[in-house]
């Protein structure tokens, strides 16, 4: 995307352009198209649209908040954002749900809670395109298969490290 691009989705997203707003918000998140990465501005553009009807904007506020990019962290914000996007069936967004009831994160554990939103993505076929930015994609609806995988990583590193140093294993 050129700066003409840019310079017309601006014009656009300040005409009341909502898709044009949430389009410059990822953008401005990612630091893509040649733009350097700005989150207040992000922030800014992906309120504007969330606040009229993007999901996707409601959905990468609630990943701005829930990791602090940008922002402090604040589960409970995140939530919110998320629970807007998945009520339109994003996906993402019950995956993060899952996330923050099955980890207590900011709300009081809930593993049956958890359960219910892993089922409900199981259940919905995923089409993965150049617009998701799932970064883990086989961890989805599974909180704790990914984080066992993460162990089971660091535990063979870290065996693979202790055989080079005494060429025996742990």
């Amino acid at each position: 995307m050129s700066t003409v691009n840019i310079e017309t989705l601006t014009e656009k997203a300040n005409n009341n352009d909502y898709t044009a707003a949430y389009n410059l918000g990822k953008i401005y998140l990612t630091g893509c198209e040649g733009v350097a990465q700005d989150y207040n501005k992000a922030r800014g553009y992906l309120s504007v649209a969330a606040n009229n009807g993007v999901v996707g904007a409601n959905y990468y506020l609630g990943k701005m908040y829930y990791n602090g990019i940008g922002v402090a962290v604040d589960h409970a914000k995140a939530k919110e954002f998320f629970e807007r996007s998945a009520q339109a069936n994003n996906v993402f967004s019950n995956y993060y749900l899952g996330k923050i009831y099955y980890w207590g994160d900011g709300v009081e554990k809930n593993v049956s809670k958890a359960s219910e939103l892993k089922a409900s993505i199981l259940n919905r076929p995923l089409y993965i395109n150049q617009d998701t930015d799932i970064e883990n994609f086989y961890s989805i609806a599974d909180f704790e298969g990914a984080t066992q995988k993460y162990v089971n990583e660091i535990q063979a590193s870290v065996q693979d490290e202790y055989k080079k140093l005494y060429g025996e294993e742990v």
